[in-house]
C-alpha cells in the first residue's frame, strides 16, 4: 500500500485553495463557508465550477503521481481528490478501480461520484443517498474507518489512570478537531461549573487557541488543556461524554468507543446539516445554546453506562476486504462521444467569441484598416461633402433649405425616401445614400442585406457610400466591406447643440451633419450656412462612386 497526498499532486495552488482556504474560513469568518456550502449544495452553476476548476487543475497532474506507482485500486479519503478522480476514470484517464470513503451523512454531492466504482460509507442510512446519486450497487456499509486501537476494548478506569486523570467523578472531552475550532472556551467555561467534573480541551494544531485557553485556566484543577495528541482512544474510553465541534471521524471513534457525542460550537456549513443529520439518527446529541449542552452533557453522562456497550464493528465488513475486490463497475464514456464533446466544445467557444469580435466595437484600429472609412474626399474647388443624417420626413424642407443658399449635400439615412423625394434630390442637384444604425448585439448580422436592397432602391452601383453609425460594431464593418460599401465617417462633425464644428473644415473634408426631426432642424440648417460662409467654403454632395 502506498499512501500520497492527492491535494499536493494536484499542485501547490489548489492545495491552498481548497486546504488552506477552508482551514482560514472556519478560523476567521464560518459564516462565509457556510454561504459556500449553501451556494453548492443548492445553485448547480456554482457546484459545475467548482468541480470545472478541480478537474482542468487538478486530473492531469494527480495521473501522472497515480501512474508513477502502477495501483491495483485508488482510494480517495476527501472529496475533493473523489471529483478529480471520478473525472479521470470516466475519461480513460485512471483504468483500475476507484474507491471512495464517505465518513459523513450529508454533502454527498460531492462525496459520492458517478466515476467512482465503491463508495465506503459508515452509516446504513447514507447508502440510498450515495446510490440515488452515484447508480445502485456504488455504495457499502464498511466498519467504521478508525484506527485499530480504538475497537479494542479498553476499560475506563485503565485509561484513567494512564492518563493521570480522577478515577472517580466524572470527565467529559471537548474537542476542536485537527484544526482546533469552535466555541471551546465557551463549553469549558460551562462544563467546569458541573459538581465533580474534569474538563480535558483537545486544541488540535492550534497552538495560538490552546495558548489563549491554557492561560485563561490555568488556575483550575478540574480543567485540563491538550494540543494535538495520539491518545485520543485513551481519552475517548475515560470520558464519559464528548462534546466535539466537527463532527466527522472523531465522532466515529467515540461512539466505537461507546462514548456519547454532544455537537457544539461551530454549527456553518456541512458541520452544521452533518450533526443534525446524525441527531435525526440518534447518533449524536445537537446543542446550540450553553443551557443545551450542559443539559445534553448530563443526560449523556447518566446514559452512558448503557451506550458504552455498543459494538458499532461487529456486523460490517472491513474496508479492506472491499478495496481488494473493489469492481469496475464504472463503464469510462465512450471514446467518439469525448471527441465529439470535444469538438462540440471547441465549436461553441469560437462562435461565442466570434459573435464577440463581431458584436464589438473594441476592435476600432483593424476595423477602420479593414473598412477603409472615408473622411475626405481629393477636390479642385474650395468646397466640402456634406452629409446630412436627417428623418426622412425632413429630407426635402432641408434639401430645399440648403439649395437656397447654394449649397448641395448627400442624404443619408436608413430608410430609403419616397420616390417623390429622390426625384426632389436630383432635380435641386443632391443625392441620397444608405445608413446604418448601431443596432442590437446580433443587428450585424444584417448589415449585407439592408446595405443591398437599399444600394437597389436608390439605383447605386456595386460599389457605393454608406454613413457609418457613431460606434460601428466590427461585424457590422465586415459585411459592409464585403458588399462592396465604402464606409463615410466624416472628418468633420457639425454638433447642432452648439452650432458649430467640431474643427475647422477644410477643402475635401466630409462634413457629417446630423439634424433632429424637430422645428429646431431649421434653424440648425441656418447655423450651418453661416458656418460654411464663414469658412468660405460651398457644399457638394458625395461622389457618385467611391473614388
Amino acid at each position: 500500500m502506498t499512501l500520497i497526498d492527492g491535494l499536493a499532486a494536484m499542485g501547490p495552488l489548489l492545495r491552498s485553495v481548497v486546504s488552506d482556504g477552508y482551514r482560514r474560513q472556519l478560523q476567521v469568518a464560518p459564516a462565509s463557508y457556510s454561504l459556500y456550502y449553501w451556494l453548492l449544495k443548492h445553485a448547480a452553476p456554482v457546484r459545475g465550477l467548482t468541480k470545472l476548476m478541480l478537474t482542468r487543475m487538478g486530473a492531469k497532474p494527480l495521473a501522472r503521481a497515480i501512474s508513477e506507482h502502477a495501483p491495483d485500486v485508488v482510494v480517495s479519503t476527501y472529496p475533493a481528490i473523489t471529483v478529480v478522480l471520478g473525472y479521470m476514470r470516466r475519461r480513460r484517464m485512471l483504468d483500475v478501480p476507484a474507491v471512495a470513503t464517505i465518513t459523513d451523512m450529508t454533502g454527498l454531492f460531492f462525496w459520492a461520484q458517478r466515476g467512482i466504482d465503491a463508495h465506503l460509507v459508515m452509516y446504513e442510512a447514507s447508502v440510498r443517498d450515495v446510490e440515488r446519486i452515484a447508480g445502485p450497487g456504488s455504495a457499502q456499509v464498511v466498519r467504521p474507518l478508525i484506527a485499530a486501537e480504538f475497537l479494542e476494548p479498553r476499560e475506563p478506569a485503565a485509561a484513567r489512570a494512564a492518563l493521570g486523570l480522577p478515577r472517580r467523578g466524572h470527565v467529559v472531552v471537548v474537542s476542536g478537531g485537527g484544526w482546533g475550532v469552535g466555541d471551546l472556551a465557551g463549553a469549558v467555561d460551562e462544563l467546569a461549573r458541573i459538581p465533580d467534573t474534569t474538563v480535558v480541551c483537545v486544541a488540535g494544531r492550534n497552538d495560538a487557541v490552546r495558548g489563549r485557553l491554557a492561560e485563561r485556566f490555568a488556575d483550575s484543577e478540574r480543567v485540563r488543556i491538550l494540543g494535538f495528541t495520539d491518545r485520543m482512544a485513551d481519552l475517548l474510553a475515560a470520558a464519559d461524554v464528548l462534546v466535539h465541534s466537527t463532527g466527522g471521524v472523531t465522532c466515529l471513534e467515540a461512539m466505537a468507543r461507546g462514548c456519547p457525542v454532544v455537537s457544539y460550537g461551530l454549527p456553518v456549513g456541512h458541520a452544521k446539516l452533518n450533526t443534525r443529520r446524525m441527531a435525526e439518527h440518534d447518533l449524536l446529541a445537537l446543542a446550540s445554546s450553553p443551557a443545551e449542552l450542559v443539559g445534553h452533557v448530563e443526560r449523556s453522562r447518566l446514559d452512558g453506562a448503557k451506550r458504552r456497550q455498543i459494538d458499532v464493528g461487529a456486523r460490517p465488513p472491513d474496508a479492506a476486504d472491499i478495496v481488494l475486490r473493489a469492481p469496475l463497475r464504472v463503464r469510462p464514456i465512450s471514446r467518439w462521444r469525448l471527441r465529439a464533446v470535444r469538438a462540440l466544445t471547441s465549436t461553441v467557444l469560437a462562435l461565442g467569441l466570434g459573435v464577440w469580435v463581431m458584436s464589438t466595437d473594441e476592435l476600432d484600429a483593424l476595423a477602420a484598416v479593414l473598412s477603409h472609412q472615408v473622411k475626405m474626399v481629393p477636390t479642385k474647388v474650395d468646397a466640402v461633402d456634406i452629409v446630412v443624417r436627417t428623418p426622412p420626413s425632413e429630407v426635402r424642407a432641408v434639401a430645399l433649405r440648403l439649395k437656397r443658399d447654394g449649397i448641395e449635400a448627400s442624404f443619408a439615412s436608413t430608410a430609403v425616401p419616397s420616390a417623390a423625394t429622390l426625384r426632389v434630390l436630383h432635380q435641386l442637384g443632391d443625392d441620397a445614400v444608405p445608413a446604418i444604425d448601431r443596432g442590437s448585439m446580433l443587428g450585424w448580422i444584417h448589415t449585407a442585406a439592408e446595405l443591398r436592397r437599399d444600394a437597389r432602391r436608390l439605383h447605386l452601383g456595386r460599389h457605393f457610400y454608406y454613413l457609418e453609425p457613431s460606434d460601428p460594431s466590427f461585424g457590422q464593418l465586415v459585411l459592409a466591406h464585403v458588399t462592396g460599401a465604402q464606409g463615410v465617417t466624416g472628418a468633420v462633425q457639425f454638433r447642432r447643440e452648439g452650432a458649430a464644428f467640431s474643427r475647422t473644415p477644410g477643402t475635401g473634408d466630409i462634413v457629417v451633419v446630423r439634424l433632429p426631426a424637430s422645428a429646431g432642424a431649421a434653424r440648425a440648417v441656418s447655423r450651418l450656412v453661416v458656418a460654411l460662409r464663414e469658412s468660405r467654403l460651398s457644399g457638394v454632395p458625395l461622389p457618385t462612386t467611391p473614388i
